[in-house]
């Protein structure tokens, strides 16, 4: 069926299917059956994809960093049209979550709640950071796990981060969500085979390095729409009450 943002809602009522069934108000196990869309717009670059049958099908990105809002509904648009899908197929929305710039995060928070709440499908909430491990893309099947430290610059000197393990089976939390300095980071000891990405850890990466960490350059560590698909948290979020975390300018004291 050929798509694009026209269409009513869906024999279903819109509801995302899990098992079967449509599930209301629980956290499926497994993403819903049928097309997902997915926006990230926390960083400098932002992005929307679809994904369907378990893969991503249709990608874009969003050309103006820092000015996601200018072409992000075009893009769900055109990712629904290339994979000829009708917006009414849509079963779930995917946002990535922050933290990141107050503007960014807060256009993607609304693209997606609108959409949802308009289809009447779940919300899914991922961590921005986490869409970040994954864009470090997942060892390959034999080789050995890796720990990959994903900072986010907030400027003035601090950063937010967060610790992943990453292997074939897929990319887990190791060390959660938190703010701070780089040497805050430093300071808390991480193994010396820790592998640091996102823009947080490539403005500090003389100082990463002459502490002995390898620091891996873009696109790993940049948070993207496909990625979020990736994080395999399929829990729902309220629609009307989730808000997203914004990453604010650090004042000292």
């Amino acid at each position: 069926m050929k798509g694009g943002l026209a269409g009513g809602r869906g024999e279903v009522g819109g509801r995302a299917e899990v098992g079967g069934r449509a599930s209301r108000g629980r956290g499926p196990a497994s993403p819903p059956l049928g097309p997902l869309v997915a926006i990230e717009t926390s960083g400098a670059v932002g992005s929307v994809a679809l994904a369907a049958g378990g893969a991503v099908v249709a990608m874009r990105t969003l050309g103006r960093p820092r000015r996601h809002a200018d072409g992000l509904i075009r893009a769900v648009g055109e990712v629904l049209a290339e994979a000829e899908t009708r917006v009414d197929a849509v079963a779930g929305v995917v946002v990535g979550a922050g933290p990141g710039s107050f503007t960014g995060v807060r256009i993607a928070g609304a693209a997606a709640k609108a959409l949802a709440s308009s289809l009447d499908v779940l919300l899914y909430a991922q961590s921005s950071l986490h869409a970040a491990a994954v864009a470090g893309d997942v060892p390959v099947e034999g080789a050995g796990p890796e720990l990959r430290y994903v900072l986010f610059d907030a400027r003035r000197g601090r950063v937010y981060g967060a610790c992943y393990n990453a292997s074939a089976a897929g990319v887990e939390q190791v060390t959660g969500p938190h703010g701070g300095t780089i040497v805050d980071v430093l300071n808390a000891r991480p193994p010396v085979d820790t592998i640091f990405m996102g823009d947080g850890a490539v403005a500090h990466a003389a100082l990463l390095g002459a502490a002995g960490f390898a620091v891996r350059p873009p696109p790993a560590g940049v948070p993207a729409a496909d990625a979020l698909l990736a994080c395999r948290d399929w829990v729902p979020v309220d629609v009307a009450a989730w808000e997203p975390l914004y990453g604010r300018e650090w004042k000292p004291g």
